[in-house]
């Protein structure tokens, strides 16, 4: 048994026995995050912790900007991913629901919404209208705006490599959560914030 083991099987919940007496630690299921692990872990819970505040500072200077974002377009985010995934091709809820990772029903309460502003046509195909594109214009040059924010702050060859590094991480846990089961996800409580 290793040292990381050990501390994973301390971490555990211990269950009473019938006679209340707590007993060993419940057996430790695999999770899509240790899918994800390789010989280059994190040395200690500081650096992990460091590096989890390094990505909150990102995000909470981040969202500033997206809430910036979705006020001069008009749109809320998860309204922008169903517009540009029917913009891409989707043409039913199924689709969009695929593309953008939900369910079928919230996407077509999305489309719903959409064509009720006038930014998609629905029947048997959904469309987008030129109110639609419109809007999509608008979202893609204010981000390109924002992003260029954000490589003029790393300049061209740090920005290339952080978008290596992301696809790369990105890729990693998309395959991580591919490989295991419903019941090796994380718990919701980690990826919730």
């Amino acid at each position: 048994m290793t040292i990381e083991d050990e501390e994973t099987q301390a971490l555990a919940l211990r269950r009473p026995a019938a006679d209340g007496v707590v007993g060993s630690p419940a057996p430790v299921e695999p999770t899509a995050f240790a899918a994800v692990q390789t010989e280059h872990l994190i040395g200690d819970v500081g650096d992990a912790l460091r590096l989890l505040d390094a990505v909150e500072r990102v995000r909470g200077h981040a969202h500033p900007l997206i809430l910036g974002l979705q006020d001069a377009v008009g749109l809320k985010m998860p309204a922008a991913l169903v517009l540009s995934a029917i913009a891409n091709g989707r043409s039913t809820a199924e689709g969009v629901a695929e593309q953008i990772g939900t369910t079928t029903a919230e996407a077509e309460l999305a489309i719903s919404d959409l064509a009720a502003l006038g930014m998609v046509r629905s029947g048997r195909q959904v469309v987008v209208t030129a109110l639609g594109q419109a809007r999509l214009s608008q979202l893609d040059g204010l981000t390109v705006r924002v992003l260029d924010v954000v490589t003029g702050i790393l300049g061209p060859d740090d920005a290339a490599h952080l978008v290596r590094l992301l696809h790369t991480v990105a890729d990693g846990l998309e395959s991580a959560a591919v490989t295991s089961g419903p019941s090796q996800a994380l718990p919701n409580v980690l990826l919730q914030n």
